[in-house]
């Protein structure tokens, strides 16, 4: 009998320990239980009228050890809140009996968009997420900082600036799309305007002029629109692309280009100065047929930084600039191709790219381009000249790979490429030392940048090797330092 009351008495063992592991946890009912928060401020930093901002997340933690159910998580705006909330994968304003286990968690996500408030100082929005547990209440605040805006063009569209437009400091730019300079229009940023561009978004100038007229210490600044701090360093934000469709023998494809996010074609006569343009695709992209004399571009005192593709790209263009900082680009800081006319002086081409491996040297030169069918075309490469620049990076010295190129193809329908470097400082393979093309080059000596990792790309206790010539097109440097003997490479003086 003992037997087999053994073999009966096992299963109801079983059964309760399995009846026990299902009981549900002991709710408490203690007016005290208090939760915890992973924060008591949701905060969302500069928010543009209208757009939406990213989702912030609030935990809220159980770190009692009975359960607890909080019977009401209320937005106190309710259905006129600018914020908006979601528990726990579900939308809404107002929830109940919301169970919480023992040393569990449960996560709250959190958005807002600030309606219109006609405002051109930044104001607060706010609002607060009330839990309430047993009777005890416990608030946590949502803040955001919002900011009315000057809107251009529309999300995913090709749109007509006015002709002659002229943007103004008085409240912040955010354009979407792709905005148009029109042919003999004129677009005019003055100093200290924040331009802010979704992505795909920029400035497309076609056959128009556009002037950015920034000053030493007020710049005119380009930057995407996403303001949180996590953005603050992102590459790839903003610039514009082209989104079109082909087919192949495997069906119809799509397809994007990527382009500037300022893109001049067809034009002459505009001009950037004091400008800063950072976490695009492109900075500055100029397509055009050479004009008699004069440059579709002259850039001067501008920095360029943290494009995930190219910082300046010239394509069979007549461009000019002095005192330009270009540094940390996916590809090439200055990329100077199918031909054109550029004049350069105390430049700063310095690729520290960090985000992976890079294969394209930081400064490029070249004459031609492979079409379609794999055939090289060769364009005319007239009246180049680069005085006193440094181009350079963080792939210097390796095996098989050059920071500084130039690339030239010969043509007999083509004139022989006219181009000259004086006084540069350079890291390549190539023979600098034909006096034709070479004056006085620096090759293979490492800048003594002050820091790169804080993008402070002036020369630290530089020796005699970094002096030049003086020229009188940049009498002062990028940071308003005059400059008068014993003058440095690059856009910088030592002070």
């Amino acid at each position: 009998m003992l037997k087999h009351w053994k073999i009966f008495f096992l299963p109801l063992i079983v059964l309760a320990a399995f009846a026990s592991s299902c009981r549900k946890d002991q709710v408490t009912t203690d007016s005290s239980a208090q939760l915890d928060f992973s924060a008591d401020t949701v905060l969302f930093d500069t928010v543009f009228t209208t757009i939406g901002s990213t989702t912030q997340l609030l935990k809220v933690y159980n770190n009692n050890d009975q359960a607890v159910s909080i019977s009401n998580i209320q937005l106190e705006g309710g259905n006129n809140s600018m914020f908006r909330m979601n528990v726990d994968g579900v939308p809404g304003v107002n929830f109940s009996d919301v169970e919480i286990a023992a040393g569990d968690s449960m996560f709250v996500f959190v958005e807002v968009t600030v309606d219109p408030g006609n405002q051109n100082l930044p104001f607060i929005v706010e609002d607060q997420v009330l839990f309430r547990t047993n009777g005890n209440d416990q608030i946590v605040q949502l803040t955001a900082w919002g900011q009315d805006a000057n809107f251009h063009g529309g999300l995913g569209s090709i749109s007509l600036l006015g002709c002659d437009e002229i943007w103004n400091a008085d409240k912040p730019h955010v354009i979407y799309g792709v905005v148009v300079v029109d042919e003999d229009c004129s677009l005019t940023i003055n100093q200290g305007v924040q331009v802010f561009c979704h992505r795909g978004a920029g400035i497309y100038v076609g056959g128009g002029t556009l002037e950015v007229l920034g000053v030493l210490g007020n710049e005119v600044c380009f930057q995407g629109d996403r303001l949180e701090p996590e953005f603050a360093n992102v590459p790839g934000q903003w610039g514009i692309e082209l989104n079109f469709e082909f087919e192949d023998q495997f069906g119809v494809q799509e397809a994007t280009v990527v382009r500037g996010g300022i893109w001049l074609s067809q034009c002459e006569g505009s001009r950037i100065d004091y400008a800063i343009l950072k976490n695009g695709n492109i900075g500055v992209q100029v397509d055009t047929v050479k004009t008699a004399g004069t440059d579709a571009l002259e850039i001067t005192n501008t920095k360029i930084q943290n494009m995930s593709a190219i910082g300046l790209l010239a394509q069979g263009a007549e461009m000019s600039g002095y005192n330009n900082l270009i540094t940390n680009c996916g590809r090439a800081c200055g990329a100077f191709t199918i031909g054109g006319s550029y004049r350069f002086d105390h430049c700063t081409f310095a690729n520290y790219w960090g985000e992976g491996t890079r294969q394209d040297p930081s400064f490029v030169l070249n004459n031609f381009y492979v079409d379609v069918n794999n055939n090289i075309r060769v364009r005319p490469l007239e009246n180049t000249l680069f005085r006193n620049c440094i181009m350079w990076g963080n792939n210097a010295g390796l095996t098989d790979f050059n920071e500084f190129a130039v690339a030239i193809q010969e043509d007999e329908f083509v004139p022989p490429a006219s181009y000259f470097f004086s006084n540069c400082a350079v890291d390549t393979d190539e023979d600098v030392e034909d006096p034709a093309f070479y004056l006085n080059i620096l090759n293979g000596a490492t800048p003594p940048f002050t820091s790169v990792n804080s993008n402070d790309f002036t020369l630290n206790n530089s020796t005699s090797i970094w002096q030049c010539p003086f020229v009188d097109t940049a009498p002062i440097d990028l940071a308003g330092v005059g400059r008068f003997s014993n003058i440095e490479k690059g856009c910088y003086e030592t002070q």
